[in-house]
């Protein structure tokens, strides 16, 4: 009833001031407030048939579409806001954020860099263009650009993090386990921190400090899979399987359409020589995922294991047809199908 007696009160005064831009403007900024996005979108198309060249009036328009996904329309009304204020870096930013998404890194980091021009402190900026770089695998130019994000705002827990991401990436985990643990301290209660540098513990193999953070980290996010997931990856490299399968179990509860913690789970029971029940459980995977080359693979190295050769040649042809460009499936294949083909001839499959 509050929202609906503010709403009321705005367009009344709209009513009696149609002219009056702001009216519109305070309308449109608490549709935005209250995540109502298409009548905030309305409101601003209002204003432009006032003023077509207000210029934020554009560019929260081409916000707006940009968090829909509707990039065409995004470009649309940033490029509409570039020509009403040429000199705005935001348009700039926005822009290179359009292009990054639709994977046009050329004209993505062009707009970027003509953002830096304009704002050449802006830490965002240079994050945004890490994580261009870092997405085309050219981590030494995304290590440069997190490195400068850094030093122009220390206090970001994030960009330590895109900073860190690099430089395990790249191999040093003494300095990702510094950066790190310098997003924990500026912010301990972020489930996302607090993970990375579980992770990173579990990654140098101190497994104490890692579980220490990994429950930490699922206090703060129960429903966390990711957590979870890794929480159990961890306790199995510490050679704790029966920790690693319970964490694994509970993973695949709080998301039974991920198959990543069945595959793992699968994995370990597969070491442990249980081989039926690590074959129960990637059939299931192979349920939830139907298409999936590598689950497929696994099913036949576990039908090989359990001498059931006919089906384990049948999931590995699956698996070639699905991936016929993978050139070890297709050896094993192989090899299988001539030795299976050499026992029949012997009378052993009779």
């Amino acid at each position: 009833m509050f929202r609906e007696n503010i709403i009321a009160e705005l367009k009344l005064k709209i009513s009696h001031e149609p002219q009056n831009i702001e009216n519109y403007r305070n309308l449109a900024n608490y549709y935005v407030g209250s995540n109502d996005y298409d009548n905030a979108m309305n409101t601003y198309k209002d204003i432009l048939k006032i003023k077509n060249n207000d210029y934020q009036s554009l560019f929260n328009i081409g916000s707006i579409y940009y968090y829909k996904k509707m990039f065409p329309e995004a470009l649309e009304y940033n490029n509409k806001a570039k020509q009403a204020e040429p000199d705005n870096y935001a348009t700039y930013y926005s822009l290179g954020n359009i292009y990054a998404e639709i994977e046009n890194f050329e004209l993505a980091l062009n707009n970027y860099k003509k953002a830096l021009e304009l704002n050449p402190n802006n830490s965002d900026i240079y994050s945004a263009i890490g994580y261009l770089y870092q997405d085309i695998d050219n981590l030494e130019e995304a290590k440069n650009y997190y490195t400068k994000a850094v030093k122009l705002n220390d206090g970001n827990w994030e960009n330590y993090i895109n900073l860190a991401n690099v430089e395990q990436a790249l191999g040093d985990n003494t300095q990702a386990l510094m950066h790190y643990e310098k997003a924990y301290n500026l912010n301990n209660n972020s489930s996302k921190a607090s993970l990375c540098l579980a992770n990173s513990y579990a990654t140098i193999k101190n497994y104490k400090k890692a579980q220490e953070l990994f429950k930490k980290t699922v206090e703060l996010d129960c429903e966390n899979y990711s957590a979870w997931v890794c929480r159990a990856i961890a306790y199995s490299d510490d050679n704790d399987n029966e920790n690693a399968i319970e964490t694994l179990k509970h993973a695949i509860e709080l998301c039974p359409d991920k198959i990543n913690a069945y595959i793992i789970l699968a994995n370990i029971l597969s070491d442990e020589k249980r081989y039926e029940e690590a074959l129960s459980i990637y059939k299931t995977a192979h349920t939830i995922s139907p298409h999936d080359s590598k689950i497929m693979t696994l099913m036949a190295n576990m039908l090989a294991l359990c001498n059931n050769t006919t089906q384990a040649i049948k999931y590995y042809k699956k698996a070639m047809k699905q991936d016929p460009n993978n050139n070890e499936i297709k050896l094993i294949y192989i090899e299988m199908a001539n030795n299976f083909i050499e026992d029949k001839m012997k009378g052993k499959n009779e």
